[in-house]
């Protein structure tokens, strides 16, 4: 078995690092364990300090998004032969440390598709903007599919092998809200996980349980140098679950 982990990056110098190095070298029932940083036009150290901390560098020239970031690295740990396909961000909000729990309903046989829940609302450190707007797509999705899925803007996931191959995104702005529908209209098993959420930048050895009382970081922007603009975003991601709903429910 091969264990395939991918993290998106633009820009991340000043994270990568650490996020690499909270990052299991082993994981009970994989012999291989790939890492992956798709480095995706990043004009800063991000690619060297990555390759520094033992990733295997993918470049993407010039800046793509994070839709084709993730298609990118999804098709790479396939190519590679991955068996478990598991990404998270490069500014550290997520723990390393977590990619077993993520992984484990996958690697058991109970899930197709795992996705960290990051208790949104819980998160007092995250702008009204951003929480509700992350609390309002989940709430959207739900509302015409009828997932249960709590928070459906989660960059931490997992997918067997045969799932990750049946991914079709079409989208050029973000993959996280399409895939769950195709999975959903594909008949695969989805489950959620609770995960840690922390602040953009601060130490992974600093995130505690949801980080309701992390105070606000240097690096704290609270908004993925991957997507850009919060508002625009939003707007994207309520366009693309409503593209994704018609597409894929015809299906």
């Amino acid at each position: 078995m091969k264990l395939g982990i991918f993290i998106p990056a633009h820009n991340e110098e000043q994270t990568i690092e650490e996020v690499l190095s909270f990052i299991p070298k082993h994981f009970a029932g994989f012999h291989e364990v790939m890492v992956f940083v798709i480095d995706d036009g990043s004009t800063d150290e991000t690619a060297q300090r990555a390759m520094k901390a033992g990733a295997q560098v993918i470049t993407l020239m010039p800046n793509r998004g994070l839709a084709a970031a993730f298609k990118i690295g999804l098709k790479t740990c396939l190519d590679r032969g991955a068996d478990v396909i598991c990404h998270l961000d490069a500014d550290n909000q997520y723990k390393g440390q977590e990619i077993g729990l993520v992984i484990g309903p996958v690697v058991s046989g109970e899930a197709d598709l795992v996705t960290g829940n990051r208790q949104v609302e819980k998160l007092a450190f995250l702008g009204w903007a951003r929480k509700y707007g992350n609390l309002a797509g989940s709430w959207f999705l739900r509302a015409i599919t009828g997932m249960k899925v709590k928070d459906a803007s989660s960059g931490f996931r997992a997918y067997n092998r045969h799932t990750a191959e049946q991914m079709e995104v079409q989208s050029t702005h973000t993959y996280t809200h399409e895939t769950l529908i195709e999975a959903y209209y594909k008949g695969f098993r989805v489950k959620e996980v609770n995960i840690t959420f922390g602040q953009r930048g601060l130490s992974g050895a600093k995130l505690k349980g949801s980080g309701a009382h992390v105070k606000r970081g240097k690096f704290d922007a609270n908004v993925s140098r991957l997507t850009r603009s919060l508002f625009k975003h939003i707007f994207c991601s309520f366009r693309d679950i409503l593209k994704a709903k018609a597409r894929y429910s015809k299906k």
